[in-house]
């Protein structure tokens, strides 16, 4: 495992530094910080050291959450329906599915103008009705039935590989699905995962979210419960304190080993 993640740090850094390269070569009179693009320091040890205080102060303040009783293909509903939408608005159409369709194989079947008005309280219904169903179909296809437990058994490489050929499904929803349902040590990288993670300074300022599943995950202890509460815990942070805009810094836990509350609300 320690060679795995040395591993992971040497590619992202080689990543970077591929980034930082070609952004000198487009623009040659206008030089980047390399550790904008990944980690804001070399002392890794540290940056795992602060993970984990991140995890244990909002695990404190939040409390420790129990991992999902949706199986894979439950879960990987919720999660195409969740997109760009409110928690209980995701429940509320997640139920709603079931109640009117009756199991996942009525929601395949159905007209799919059906599904979507079934669906119509959560964001972009019109894209995900059809996207829903053409991924159920895809899984029939290939598996005969619309059941994904068999994600859970397999290395999770495998089982993110997997769920990566399917158009729709990116990096966020495959660690949601194996982390939450099949308790498979990945980390999901939400919007408030991603802003939380640059303010407390854990990654850098101009990482991609896609890119920050890896070099966060590569910071964490290598176990779904540790990833799992890491992860539950800058979402409620970024839902609660940690806001888009003006964060409420005077109700975090975190504003002593906090980047942003070092370097902007209060620089010295």
């Amino acid at each position: 495992m320690e060679q795995f993640l040395k591993v992971i740090r040497v590619y992202y850094r080689y990543l970077a530094t591929r980034e930082e390269e070609r952004i000198v070569r487009q623009s040659p009179q206008r030089v980047r910080n390399l550790a904008d693009y990944g980690y804001p320091s070399n002392d890794i040890t540290a940056l795992s050291a602060k993970a984990l205080e991140v995890t244990t102060r909002l695990t404190e303040q939040f409390g420790e959450e129990s991992f999902s009783k949706k199986d894979p293909m439950s879960m990987l509903v919720d999660i195409l329906l969740s997109h760009r939408t409110r928690d209980e608005q995701t429940a509320a159409a997640w139920e709603n599915l079931l109640k009117r369709f009756g199991s996942w194989e009525g929601v395949r079947d159905a007209p799919t103008k059906e599904v979507e008005e079934t669906i119509a309280n959560v964001n972009f219904p019109e894209v995900k009705a059809p996207r829903i169903q053409t991924i159920m179909r895809q899984i029939t296809e290939e598996r005969g039935s619309l059941n994904l437990d068999f994600l859970c058994s397999q290395p999770v490489e495998e089982s993110a590989a997997w769920l990566n050929r399917f158009q729709g499904i990116g990096p966020k929803t495959i660690a949601c699905v194996l982390l939450f349902s099949c308790k498979m040590p990945i980390l999901p990288v939400d919007i408030h995962v991603h802003r939380t993670s640059i303010r407390i300074g854990l990654i850098g300022k101009k990482v991609t979210a896609e890119a920050a599943h890896n070099l966060l995950q590569a910071l964490l202890p290598q176990d779904a419960r540790s990833i799992y509460d890491f992860h539950k815990g800058l979402l409620r942070l970024g839902q609660r304190i940690c806001v888009y805009e003006r964060p409420r810094c005077n109700k975090c836990v975190l504003t002593d080993i906090c980047d942003y509350y070092r370097t902007v609300v209060k620089p010295k």
